[in-house]
């Protein structure tokens, strides 16, 4: 067998061409990165499922084995599916927060407006900065309740 060639039958004689390269998961995780950098940080599904159309059809058929773009990408963690009112899009998978990072953030902050901060701008700024940040604060029951949970910072 010789990988580097394949025959191909059509309704004629058929013929021979450099076989295609193998494209896996990760090939189609690349491509979407790049187009999400170049589209500006996210890219409309069918916009993304064109691209990847015209770039391989082999692209396209490893998304389609997965059951769809935002199959594909649930099981994939680069990169993520939002569904909003329009057909949704996909954009780089946000970065997992922790309460670690929302304290660091605190600190900062505490250091930035020399030594301490009104609640209100403090959750102002956490909210700016990452709503995900913020949504760890709220899942704490709020700002007071976070402090008291973390020493590093009080409120």
């Amino acid at each position: 067998a010789h990988p580097a060639v394949e025959f191909i039958t059509d309704s004629g004689c058929g013929y021979v061409q450099r076989q295609a390269p193998k494209m896996s998961a990760q090939d189609v995780k690349d491509f979407l990165l790049t187009l999400i950098d170049k589209e500006g940080g996210k890219v409309n599904g069918g916009q993304a499922i064109a691209a990847l159309g015209k770039a391989s059809p082999a692209l396209k058929s490893i998304v389609d084995a997965a059951g769809g773009l935002k199959k594909f990408c649930a099981a994939h963690p680069a990169v993520e599916f939002i569904t909003d009112s329009g057909c949704g899009y996909v954009q780089r998978q946000a970065p997992k927060m922790s309460a670690q990072d929302v304290k660091d953030f605190l600190l900062t902050l505490i250091d930035k407006e020399g030594g301490k901060v009104n609640g209100g701008q403090a959750i102002a700024a956490l909210g700016k900065a990452s709503p995900a940040l913020k949504s760890i604060v709220d899942a704490a029951g709020g700002l007071k309740k976070f402090c008291a949970a973390h020493p590093a910072v009080e409120f």
